[in-house]
């Protein structure tokens, strides 16, 4: 199997433990009577915490500083979010979707999107430093 397809294949595996942050907390909220924006965007939030820590030593094996990798990551984790935010609001408001429904259709697409912002950009090989 093609590096590029097994490091995807990682990044949705490890994912799932930032997923099930996320969604765990998202549901919590949500029972709470919790406004559905507020429960997706604190989930979203947890979820990249744990994403961060599990891509950058498992997923990418990255040798990046944190004080580069950290802050990129964070950047594609703020698009990820208003992306996330602006599929939710679209299939809740819009379209009438269920709420988990929704974020399962926006946590999908995320992950496309996230995948190739963080495995060019956030945990490159910084230039200069070997592949090991």
């Amino acid at each position: 199997m093609d590096r590029s397809l097994q490091r995807f294949f990682a990044y949705a595996l490890v994912g799932g433990a930032g997923t099930t942050a996320h969604y765990g907390l998202f549901l919590g909220l949500l029972s709470l009577m919790a406004p559905v924006l507020l429960a997706s965007c604190a989930g979203y939030v947890l979820g990249a915490v744990v994403n961060y820590w599990l891509n950058r030593s498992v997923t990418f094996a990255s040798q990046r500083p944190h004080r580069e990798a950290a802050p990129r990551f964070l950047a594609v984790a703020a698009f990820g979010l208003v992306l996330n935010l602006s599929i939710v609001t679209l299939l809740v408001g819009w379209a009438r979707w269920q709420p988990l429904s929704a974020q399962i259709a926006a946590t999908a697409f995320c992950l496309f999107a996230t995948y190739a912002l963080n495995a060019r950009w956030s945990f490159a090989t910084a230039i200069g430093q070997s592949k090991t």
